[in-house]
């Protein structure tokens, strides 16, 4: 993580220091009548395109044009945004990358390839600062198609982040027009994303496998502080065996961009597992390319265990809040507004508390307008939530063949139909205020 700016004071102190000591030694020499050859490197002069290796804990810094010797090693001689790979490789054992945010954006013309990074408990960060260091947002640049048009430019990728590539964070990002901001294509280990924004992207981070890879998992990933404004396929998507997640404090709002086909906010799939999303919000995706409108805030496919939902919200989605066929799934004070599926349930142990699910709304395409759906033979318990609407045209309840939904405590208010049930599904409700 950032260097303390004390301990970086002790650090440049120490390498004053010893620079006297050199000094007054070679000069002992000198006057011995010895011979002695000294090189002297600083801690902030190692950055080079010829790859040396810097000293854990140095800076490199970047800059929307390249000045001087281009090799990072100070604004003067500041790095091109292209040299960011090289300068990752060069931080081995830990340290900073500036990109200076007062300088103009950033217009990126290629992905930046990364494979590789810091070390466990001392991780490369490239973050955006002022010329002083402190924290501003770096403006990155690409050509989608703005406003979003799903005929225009997708835009491209960002930061390309192959096998190998572990320990390092990203903070104080501001993307804007691009396809994927981060794209995983290998095994990726332990990154941080915070403090950033998106606006008008395909995607905020994915997982794709690469033909070059054996395998493209993700895990010990964060993505914290996070808003993204403007989406057209995903806000997150993760996949394959991906593991140890944590999404907090993130906000996705697609601004209902249209015409890509099966947009959600988070989307889980494969044999993903042990996520976490805290303080999430996805809202208005929209998808109307088909008779059914898809378009979900949360969705998880079959395989997907071990998923928690805490203080999360999902409004204003063509179709489901929260579409949920992972197993081991818990949602704790969800809030569910505005969906035509305010909650779609698949598995048969998904445990829901304290949630709310207001005014469900179907904005057009085939099927019903639920508060809480259930797929075939799916098992849910619902503890302590609210459900409200004044819809005649609502269904609190629609569960297919085989179902059991469970309800203890809180309350439903509705105009419409209590429950919509096939053949050998079944509604229970225990203390609950109607």
């Amino acid at each position: 993580m950032p260097v303390d700016p004390g301990v970086r004071a002790m650090r440049i102190a120490g390498s004053r220091a010893r620079t006297l000591v050199v000094l007054i030694v070679a000069g002992a020499l000198v006057l011995a009548g010895g011979i002695t050859f000294l090189v002297v490197r600083s801690s902030g002069s190692g950055g080079s395109h010829s790859g040396t290796t810097a000293e854990p804990g140095g800076v490199r810094y970047v800059a929307p044009s390249p000045a001087g010797a281009g090799d990072g090693s100070s604004w003067a001689d500041a790095a091109a945004l292209s040299d960011v790979p090289s300068l990752v490789s060069q931080l081995s054992g830990g340290g900073e990358i500036w990109l200076r945010a007062d300088a103009g954006p950033y217009q990126v013309t290629g992905s930046l390839r990364i494979a590789s990074g810091g070390t466990d408990g001392s991780p490369v960060v490239i973050r955006g600062v002022d010329a002083n260091g402190q924290p501003a947002p770096a403006v990155l640049q690409g050509d989608r198609t703005s406003p979003y048009d799903p005929k225009g430019n997708g835009g491209g990728d960002v930061f390309f982040m192959r096998g190998g590539t572990a320990h390092l964070a990203f903070q104080q990002l501001a993307f804007q027009n691009v396809g994927n901001a981060f794209l995983a294509v290998g095994d990726v280990k332990d990154v941080v994303i915070s403090d950033t924004t998106a606006t008008n992207v395909r995607r905020f981070f994915e997982n794709a496998k690469s033909a070059k890879e054996p395998s493209a998992n993700v895990s010990d990933l964060v993505i914290r502080n996070v808003t993204i404004t403007g989406f057209s396929k995903r806000a997150v998507r993760l996949r394959y065996a991906s593991h140890d997640v944590l999404l907090e404090d993130v906000v996705g709002d697609s601004q209902q961009q249209d015409g890509d086909d099966f947009a959600i906010g988070v989307h889980l799939e494969d044999q993903v597992h042990g996520v976490v999303l805290r303080r999430v919000t996805m809202e208005n995706t929209k998808d109307t390319l088909h008779s059914y409108w898809n378009g979900d805030g949360f969705a998880t496919e079959r395989g997907v265990s071990d998923i928690t939902f805490e203080d999360t919200t999902s409004s204003g989605n063509t179709d489901a809040g929260y579409d949920l066929k992972s197993t081991k799934t818990v949602l704790q004070n969800a809030v569910s507004s505005g969906n035509k599926r305010n909650f779609r349930l698949w598995a048969d142990d998904v445990v829901v508390r304290d949630c709310q699910g207001i005014d469900p709304l179907k904005r057009g395409g085939e099927a019903s307008q639920a508060q809480v759906w259930l797929g075939k033979d799916a098992k849910a318990r619902l503890e302590g939530c609210s459900l409200s609407d004044q819809n005649p045209q609502t269904v609190v309840f629609v569960l297919e063949p085989g179902a059991q939904l469970t309800m203890t405590g809180g309350k439903i208010e509705h105009a419409g139909d209590l429950e919509s049930v096939q053949g050998g599904a079944d509604v229970r409700l225990t203390d609950v205020v109607q």
